[in-house]
């Protein structure tokens, strides 16, 4: 393959993906962990107890246990003997990994099937370098997408959508490089029988 031709398919292979992947981020934006949490609550410096006194682990109460199973942090406050004991629940660090969570699956089924659609682009593409550039971009703008939710899927949506990608990719591999196969050889006997 011509040097030219293969530094088109990488190029396109590799700025699709990434400019698929920030004009997202630039109309549809992340989440923020600051929108959802106040760093000022974590910088309140820790108080040793007075000389003699013994502390009970905060964490160990209910109250923070119960906390700590709902996703929350136990926050303390300090008694008359600068002993922490539980103040409050603070849940912004699940809000904000709900959000991030629901972010991250949207993007998916954003950039999933418009990866989808730009490899079948490429498959039918009459320019075979650009199309097989497509090709790759597409199915990194799809592993991208994928790479992006997938912590946040459940096992059986896991294994769904990497069947329904390795179905991309063979069919891929089946219509590009078989069907080519297919077509040089018809042409070749077309061509001795000719002569």
């Amino acid at each position: 393959m011509d040097a030219k031709k293969l530094a088109m398919i990488i190029g396109i292979g590799v700025l699709l993906p990434l400019f698929l992947g920030f004009f997202v981020d630039a109309v549809y934006t992340a989440p923020k962990w600051e929108d959802y949490c106040d760093s000022s609550m974590y910088s309140k410096p820790y108080l040793e107890p007075k000389t003699g006194v013994n502390c009970t682990d905060m964490y160990l109460t209910s109250e923070a246990q119960n906390c700590s199973k709902e996703k929350g942090n136990p926050i303390p406050k300090y008694d008359s003997n600068n002993c922490p004991i539980f103040d409050k629940c603070d849940y912004c660090q699940r809000d904000f990994d709900n959000a991030n969570g629901l972010y991250n699956r949207n993007v998916f089924f954003i950039l999933a099937p418009v990866g989808l659609i730009i490899v079948l682009i490429g498959i039918y593409l009459a320019v075979e370098y650009i199309g097989a550039g497509l090709m790759f971009g597409g199915l990194a703008t799809m592993f991208y997408a994928t790479v992006r939710y997938f912590s946040d899927m459940s096992k059986l949506l896991r294994a769904l959508v990497l069947l329904i990608e390795l179905i991309v990719i063979m069919y891929i591999g089946y219509k590009k490089i078989e069907d080519k196969k297919f077509s040089e050889n018809n042409v070749s006997k077309k061509y001795l029988r000719k002569k």
